[in-house]
């Protein structure tokens, strides 16, 4: 990725201007919490870490990523950025609705850096940060390294919550589908009923005709 996106959003900025990835993972899930991710750089050393051949090569959306080589890439992106990971816990989906959990776990992770970056790329196209200097970027987490470097952040750190969820309820596998709908997720449901880590107003609820106060 050679990311004339991000030098473009940050020409204007001088050296110690703080840059601010942002992506979240677990959005749609049917269980666990939602995760947002940050990662951040200051501009001076931005423009010659672009040009670093494990970052031009593999530092992507890291939905396109396998497992293995997610693994692998994090504790560089850690090494490199700063970094926060931050959650909205499923109650906490249920109760504020997605937006408002989605800010809540923004804020939990941006507050990980300590200070306040001077512009935050926020992936997608929907502000629910809502603080100065964010800007959102469609399809980001594909388009501006520091976006990619968050996105990894979060996935990385939200599939290790389930993996430990599905160590402790085995019955639903969560380990598997990381909480997201598929026909073994389903089934699943309709064996066991629901956990203590789904989320009861989504949809799904309703269309399997599970229990909600259960």
């Amino acid at each position: 990725m050679i990311d004339c996106v991000t030098l473009g959003l940050v020409s204007s900025l001088g050296p110690e201007a703080l840059i601010a990835g942002v992506d979240e993972a677990g959005r749609g899930s049917w269980a666990g919490p939602v995760g947002v991710g940050v990662a951040a750089m200051l501009r001076g050393d931005l423009e010659g870490f672009l040009e670093e051949p494990w970052v031009r090569r593999h530092l992507n959306d890291s939905k396109t990523l396998t497992p293995a080589w997610r693994e692998v890439l994090l504790p560089q992106v850690r090494k490199d950025f700063s970094t926060g990971f931050g959650t909205a816990s499923p109650g906490e989906c249920d109760e504020l609705g997605m937006t408002a959990a989605l800010s809540l776990a923004a804020e939990r992770a941006l507050s990980q850096l300590g200070v306040v970056p001077d512009l935050t790329i926020l992936d997608g196209k929907h502000d629910y940060i809502s603080r100065p200097g964010v800007v959102t970027l469609v399809k980001g987490d594909s388009r501006s390294v520091p976006v990619a470097a968050a996105s990894l952040v979060a996935k990385v750190e939200r599939d290790a919550i389930m993996r430990e969820a599905g160590a402790r309820m085995p019955a639903w596998g969560f380990e598997n589908h990381k909480g997201y709908g598929s026909r073994a997720h389903e089934a699943a449901l309709l064996a066991n009923g629901l956990s203590g880590i789904h989320r009861r107003s989504w949809g799904y609820v309703k269309r399997l005709g599970l229990d909600a106060d259960q």
